[in-house]
């Protein structure tokens, strides 16, 4: 009870100060503290850790995009959502899309680009992938001004010529950041109050093939400048190095070491329009106690390494949490048991609270 107590106020303080403070300067009535206190009351270190259990596990077979098992995870999310009484965008749940490449000995990527895809299937032989994103909706004041999270649900699949372990179970590479953006959903629906802004809950298919779910996404939205920001949950559940990402992906030197040590830093990269809101994020974090160090980096628009791309390459402001490169990346050693469940529900909790400000 103390602990609760004491949490509760520090989140009420740190809420209502500042913004009351700017909003009575502009003549805006305050935020009310009590809805963020109860969005953060719904994260739990069971809530992610069950999510994370489920699509990590041996039986979606590492989720490959367009396979068996990224279809079920595609479900599942959806399954979640609705229970949550979070609304389908647009429609449906599910955004449904194909991706094109040449022959498999061209080595091309698959592509969603109409002009790409056009000259594909004049080929006498090309490649088609069905995928599909899942997209979930809360409606804020503004119906038509919003916020995105996502996080890309696919991952590499299984390599039946591996000697020993043969699935990619991607847990940190992508379970830990659905989990986060399912218990952020949780959050939203359990504030009792609209957001100024609606919220778009994206769960990207395709990621690991060429950011095929996001780029689709944001080709096909009617009017990209209505997206304020956008806010990108990739490998969060663990620690590690920063890759380069500006202007091509790589990986630096000694990303492969392990470490040892246990580590409360995660990447806080941001665009240069959210400058600001990076440091104060990471100086809210340490005042609610949560046990993590965020650390803001600039993100250079047009940066590769996630789905953050297509939103960048819009000049759509960028709000990335991350906590970097380790050895079993894009290894079958990516496995629940190393995530960190203590760090990924205050990553969660971080994740709702920069959300809940970007929305109002």
């Amino acid at each position: 009870m103390l602990r609760f107590y004491s949490f509760t106020v520090v989140v009420a303080a740190w809420l209502f100060l500042p913004v009351a403070y700017a909003q009575k300067a502009s003549g805006k009535k305050p935020v009310n503290p009590p809805v963020a206190v109860a969005g953060v009351e719904q994260i739990s270190r069971r809530g992610v850790e069950a999510h994370l259990l489920f699509l990590a596990g041996d039986a979606l077979a590492g989720r490959e995009a367009g396979k068996p098992g990224g279809r079920v995870a595609a479900e599942y999310i959806k399954s979640v959502l609705w229970g949550l009484g979070v609304a389908p965008f647009g429609g449906s749940f599910f955004q449904r899309f194909e991706a094109y490449s040449p022959r498999r000995e061209r080595h091309v990527e698959f592509s969603v680009h109409p002009d790409s895809v056009a000259l594909y299937r004049q080929e006498s032989a090309y490649r088609r992938l069905n995928l599909q994103n899942v997209l979930g909706y809360i409606e804020g004041q503004r119906k038509d001004e919003y916020v995105v999270i996502g996080a890309h649900y696919d991952h590499v699949g299984v390599d039946e010529l591996l000697v020993g372990d043969q699935i990619y179970n991607g847990a940190d590479d992508n379970a830990s950041g659905v989990a986060v953006a399912l218990q952020v959903a949780k959050a939203v629906a359990a504030a009792g109050e609209k957001p100024l802004r609606s919220i778009i809950f994206a769960f990207w298919d395709g990621e690991e093939v060429n950011y095929l779910g996001s780029e689709y996404f944001v080709a096909d939205f009617a009017q990209p400048s209505s997206i304020k920001a956008y806010v990108n949950l990739d490998m969060v559940g663990r620690q590690g190095v920063l890759p380069v990402l500006h202007p091509r992906f790589g990986l630096p030197q000694g990303w492969d070491k392990p470490d040892t040590a246990v580590s409360r830093d995660v990447y806080l990269l941001r665009t240069e329009e959210l400058a600001s809101f990076g440091e104060q994020a990471a100086g809210e974090a340490a005042l609610l106690n949560l046990n993590i160090a965020l650390k803001p980096s600039l993100l250079v628009h047009k940066s590769e390494g996630s789905d953050n791309l297509a939103f960048s390459l819009r000049a759509i402001p960028v709000l990335w949490f991350f906590t970097g490169i380790h050895p079993e990346y894009h290894t079958p050693a990516d496995e629940a048991a190393k995530v960190n469940l203590d760090k990924l529900t205050d990553v969660a909790k971080a994740t709702f609270l920069s959300l809940w400000k970007l929305a109002n």
